[in-house]
């Protein structure tokens, strides 16, 4: 009864599937300018995957539960990923350039802004650390929403 993992980060024109390994019916939604979508109420079912070609973050929902929240970040970078449990992403090795660096969580209530730096790689062990002014969410937002729904 949950979005495994709740973040997903992929590349611009990446499939996803939404496998239902419940023993409940579900119904996967998304109504987010990056790209909205319904599918059907279904369980144990293989729907046919949904393709994301445009950059942005993706706020998904199940009708039916509505305690379901999901992300999927869609990113024409080059080089992405999800930090580990400690927030450490390592790059790959580079040739020494400027990259802009950016971070995101559904937890993160400092200002958007804030959360990308421009970086110059080198031959050292370049790192970037990104201090939150702000404490952590309790709970994620954005929340899935239609804005046609009225409430």
């Amino acid at each position: 009864m949950r979005f495994v993992p709740q973040v997903l980060v992929v590349p611009v024109h990446s499939t996803v599937q939404f496998p239902n390994s419940d023993t409940v019916s579900h119904q996967v939604y998304s109504f987010s300018k990056t790209k909205s979508f319904q599918l059907p109420l279904y369980k144990g079912k293989v729907h046919t995957p949904i393709t994301f070609d445009k950059p942005g973050l993706v706020v998904l929902g199940c009708n039916i539960h509505d305690e379901m929240i999901g992300y999927i970040y869609v990113t024409p970078a080059a080089w992405f990923g999800r930090t580990d449990k400690n927030g450490v992403y390592e790059l790959p090795d580079m040739d020494a350039k400027k990259v802009s660096v950016t971070i995101w969580s559904p937890y993160i209530a400092d200002a958007e802004h804030s959360l990308t730096r421009e970086v110059q790689l080198g031959s050292d062990n370049t790192q970037v650390k990104f201090n939150l002014v702000k404490p952590l969410r309790n709970a994620p937002e954005p929340r899935p929403r239609n804005p046609d729904w009225d409430y």
